[in-house]
C-alpha cells in the first residue's frame, strides 16, 4: 500500500470521526457513546489493516459507511442475545455492575443478604477464565475504557467486547447456578 492512500484514510477519519459517531448513534439502537466511538474505532483500524489487500478506494467515505452500516447490524444482532449494563448507571453516570447486583433493600436481614451476594459474587468471578476476569475487573472495577484496554493489551476493541459479554454471561449462569 502506498503511503498515500494511508494518508487518505487517516485524514478521513480524523476530519470524518465525529460524524461517523453520529451517524452510528442514529442507525443503532440504545447504543451508548462508547459503544459508538468503539465502533467508529473497530471499523477504522480494520479497514486501515486491510487496506494493503483490498487496494485501492476510489470513494473512502462511501466504502467507511458500508463498513460502518455493516457492523452496526453485527453489534444489533449481539445485543439481541445479551443485556446491556447502560441503564446500571448511577447518579454520576458510572456504571456499578457489582453493586447492582448486590443492591441493597430496606428488608430486615438486607445486610446480611447483601453480604452473602458479594460472597457469591467474587465467587463467581473467581472461577471467570482469567481472562474474561481480566476484561471485567478491568471496565467494571477499574473504570477503563475498552479503547485504553485495547491499546494497552494490544486486542482488538471487537475481542475485548465480545470477551466481557461473555464474561458477563457465564457470571450470570454461575450466580443463578449459587442461587439453586
Amino acid at each position: 500500500m502506498e503511503q498515500a492512500d494511508t494518508s487518505r484514510w487517516y485524514a478521513f477519519f480524523s476530519r470524518d470521526g465525529d460524524s461517523l459517531v453520529r451517524f452510528v448513534r442514529r442507525r443503532a439502537h440504545r447504543i451508548s457513546e462508547m459503544d459508538a466511538e468503539d465502533i467508529v474505532a473497530d471499523v477504522m483500524l480494520s479497514l486501515v489493516s486491510r487496506l494493503e489487500t483490498n487496494g485501492p478506494v476510489e470513494n473512502i467515505a462511501a466504502y467507511a459507511y458500508r463498513a460502518i452500516r455493516n457492523r452496526i447490524a453485527d453489534y444489533e444482532r449481539s445485543q439481541a442475545k445479551t443485556t446491556s449494563l447502560d441503564g446500571m448507571a448511577n447518579e454520576d453516570g458510572e456504571c456499578s455492575f457489582l453493586e447492582s447486583l448486590a443492591a441493597e433493600s430496606e428488608e430486615p436481614f438486607a445486610e446480611e443478604e447483601r453480604i452473602a451476594q458479594m460472597h457469591r459474587l467474587t465467587e463467581a468471578i473467581g472461577k471467570l477464565e482469567p481472562r474474561q476476569r481480566a476484561i471485567l475487573i478491568a471496565t467494571e472495577l477499574k473504570g477503563k475504557s475498552f479503547r485504553e484496554l485495547s491499546e494497552g493489551w494490544g486486542e482488538p476493541i471487537g475481542t475485548l467486547l465480545s470477551r466481557k459479554s461473555r464474561a458477563v454471561k457465564t457470571l450470570r449462569r454461575l450466580l443463578e447456578e449459587a442461587d439453586t
